[in-house]
């Protein structure tokens, strides 16, 4: 929704003047005044600059008006709206601007600037005319409007999504006259379990947690694309995980590693889960799979240590 502007908006409001201004630049700028009223900008290191005599000259006022109005709105122009030459810039500019010998410093304005005083000089028709076209320009862009946030993407709450993956299961029996697909029918329950899994953890332990599997995390936290089969598969990463740095899985009062039952290419498996919304464990696991993927031959490197080797041949050796 636009806002309602007039000539005492901008006069009296900072942000609505600053609104007006972030959708000009200094040439268009230029224009606007030029329909006022012609106004030359000397070039200096490539910008136009106009002094404080020239502004008063333009806008028919007193030199002391302009310098008035700057000092107490300071604050509220920007670096390329203003600059106060002193040293070596003021020797520079000193001819083009046409300085005074005798002057140790000069404050100059930009287009930008110069229109920034035309919104806060109320005693000049010149700057009256200015603010009026300005005002036309907002009109017909809408360029003043108020920032919003944008707006954040969330689920839908649970109970609407198991209603959803209900009736949805409903239909696909229908269609299959009562076979479904059992991997299917596998594949939906778990999803309804999980559902109901992290709702409940959330609701009772009041905090944010993450669990995951090493391929899980290599894929969603770091991009990565675990093969199922290869020099560096799914299973050897896993494996990589737990020989190299099996200190990652133990949690809380030292606890073992957290398995759970996972589907996995179509059958059930105990899949090794680790808490990932642990910072110390999150890096633990970003540099495993890193070192993972950098090495040549992982399988070579895990049977050298030892990981391939069962409980049963250990002991016989």
């Amino acid at each position: 929704m636009s806002l309602s502007l007039n000539q005492s908006a901008l006069t009296e409001s900072p942000s609505l003047r600053t609104s007006a201004l972030d959708g000009l630049d200094d040439s268009r700028s230029q224009q606007v005044l030029n329909k006022a009223k012609a106004i030359v900008f000397a070039v200096w290191n490539g910008e136009g600059w106009a002094t404080v005599e020239q502004l008063a000259q333009y806008f028919q006022c007193s030199i002391q008006g302009i310098k008035h109005i700057h000092e107490r709105n300071s604050k509220e122009f920007r670096a390329n709206e203003t600059r106060k030459l002193t040293g070596k810039d003021l020797s520079d500019a000193r001819s083009l601007l046409g300085l005074p010998s005798r002057t140790s410093q000069a404050r100059v304005f930009s287009p930008l600037g110069t229109l920034r005083i035309a919104m806060l000089l109320a005693e000049s028709e010149i700057a009256a005319q200015v603010r009026t076209i300005i005002l036309e320009l907002v009109v017909s862009v809408t360029n003043i409007t108020p920032k919003t946030l944008p707006s954040v993407p969330a689920l839908p709450p649970i109970e609407q999504r198991l209603k959803t993956l209900v009736e949805a299961m409903k239909t696909l029996t229908e269609l299959t006259g009562g076979r479904l697909n059992p991997y299917m029918e596998q594949q939906m329950t778990d999803y309804a379990v999980n559902l109901f899994a992290d709702y409940n953890r959330l609701a009772l332990t009041g905090r944010q947690e993450k669990w995951l599997g090493v391929v899980n995390f290599a894929e969603s936290e770091l991009g990565k694309k675990v093969p199922i089969k290869g020099t560096h598969y799914r299973g050897h990463l896993g494996t990589w995980v737990r020989t190299f740095y099996p200190q990652l899985g133990v949690g809380v009062a030292r606890r073992r590693h957290r398995q759970e039952t996972r589907l996995v290419n179509g059958t059930q498996q105990h899949v090794y889960i680790y808490p990932c919304h642990d910072p110390v464990v999150a890096a633990g696991l970003t540099k495993a799979v890193e070192e993972f993927f950098a090495h040549p031959s992982p399988g070579a490197a895990l049977r050298e240590a030892g990981a391939f080797v069962s409980k049963k041949e250990r002991a016989s050796v």
